[in-house]
């Protein structure tokens, strides 16, 4: 069992069909995928511990991550880019394992939120809804 560093991780958007790494990222979060299930508990049923049964449906969630935002960086401007016309944009998460796993998804719409603090570089936190699930190596 290897232990990965996370230096090395990184997210990628395609920018005129072509992968382009997200430069400045401090931290990458998710997705937080998840099975959906659904309550299947019955009036008879004996005990008393609530079931649950999958749909068979899976939740992609979000991927989020932190940069220190250089609005005229041209990787930057295109998630902007993203919020003034919105789309499904192509991305990549990969990791910086033995393999340089890769996550590609689909995202369906990105949400951005810079930060300003006296004592810190100019922030942002970014969002990307996924489409469905990443493509996740079996």
């Amino acid at each position: 069992m290897a232990i990965s560093v996370c230096k090395g991780t990184a997210i990628q958007l395609s920018i005129s069909a072509s992968y382009t790494t997200i430069g400045q990222v401090l931290s990458i979060d998710g997705p937080e995928m998840e099975n959906e299930t659904f309550e299947n508990r019955t009036l008879d049923a004996s005990g008393s511990g609530i079931g649950h049964q999958a749909t068979g449906w899976t939740e992609g969630g979000s991927v989020s991550f932190e940069i220190f935002l250089d609005p005229v960086l041209a990787n930057h401007q295109a998630i902007t880019d993203l919020l003034t016309t919105p789309a499904d944009s192509s991305w990549k998460l990969i990791f910086a394992d033995a393999g340089s796993t890769e996550w590609p998804f689909t995202g369906a719409g990105v949400s951005l939120s810079p930060a300003v603090d006296m004592a810190d570089g100019l922030k942002a936190s970014v969002s990307v809804k996924l489409d469905g699930i990443p493509t996740l190596p079996s």
